[in-house]
């Protein structure tokens, strides 16, 4: 049996029965499209929100311990030039690597 070719009028019908549905089963409406991409912008927007709150903390405890280790810097020299602590003393602190 010879096949024949299709008609524009059966290439129309084949279309619209069988290939337009599948397309429509894969394919999203340009508002499913816009809901997801402002999802994802709303999504990717906390993100942002709590990456800079980290960094701001980080900015924060850094700028506190630099705080801290120069207090005890001060303290410890106090400490050592009026005698107060003994050289195996300064010797301990040093190894705790504070400074």
């Amino acid at each position: 049996m010879e096949e024949k070719p299709l008609t524009y009028t059966q290439l129309v019908e084949y279309t619209e029965k069988s290939l337009i549905p599948q397309l429509e089963e894969r394919l999203v409406s340009n508002k499913e499209f816009k809901e997801f991409k402002n999802k994802i912008y709303d999504d990717l927007d906390g993100l942002i929100e709590k990456a800079d709150k980290l960094i701001e903390e980080n900015e924060i405890r850094n700028k506190q311990e630099k705080k801290q280790k120069e207090f005890f810097a001060i303290l410890i020299k106090a400490l050592k030039d009026k005698n107060i602590l003994t050289g195996e003393e300064l010797e301990r602190i040093a190894k705790l690597e504070i400074l």
